[in-house]
């Protein structure tokens, strides 16, 4: 098998829920000569996806020594450094990943949830009430990104959501549903 074809042969792995052989494919078809960001970017979703963030973080650091203007590969590496609790880097990665593609509603709700676990509610608000309004445009972008996050979002909406703590400028009832249906959406 060439590295094209094991290469077409991990994103079918990928495809098919079976991470930790997509990324021994992935692997290979690198090693063999497929040095393209596609390649390591997506064996770096996959590394994510078997929680393995510091392969993960690499293989994104490595996508952005070849091409640093790749919007997903700021994304993906923010929610690794996310889900390994450095939420300030998770936040550096996901301004970039705004700067660059300003209407990425799934980078706001990231950033917004890493913001809900510093303790700044109102820049956790004020992100999330930006990300409703772009993911309403484009809500399968959002559910297909999401899983990768859903821990520290549900966090964060806790601690945004939490009635006996002093109200601030933060989600109104109807942005609260709208999450909410957003989540139950994705579970099914």
């Amino acid at each position: 098998m060439n590295a094209q074809e094991r290469f077409r042969d991990a994103q079918r792995l990928f495809l098919e829920g079976r991470h930790k052989e997509s990324i021994h494919a992935f692997t290979e078809s690198i090693e063999a000569g497929v040095r393209t960001d596609i390649a390591l970017l997506s064996r770096g979703v996959a590394y994510l996806k078997t929680e393995q963030f510091e392969m993960a973080i690499k293989d994104f650091g490595t996508v952005l020594a070849i091409n640093s203007n790749n919007v997903r590969a700021y994304f993906y590496r923010g929610v690794a450094y996310m889900a390994k609790n450095d939420f300030e880097i998770s936040i550096k990665d996901f301004d970039k990943t705004i700067e660059l593609k300003p209407d990425f509603g799934a980078a706001f709700f990231a950033r917004g949830a890493a913001y809900a676990q510093l303790g700044n509610e109102y820049e956790a608000a004020r992100n999330i009430k930006t990300a409703i309004i772009f993911s309403e445009k484009n809500i399968q972008g959002l559910t297909d990104t999401f899983g990768l996050f859903r821990p520290q979002f549900d966090k964060a909406m806790a601690i945004m959501t939490d009635m006996e703590r002093t109200p601030r400028v933060l989600l109104t009832e109807e942005e609260i549903q709208k999450v909410k249906k957003w989540l139950a959406d994705r579970d099914h």
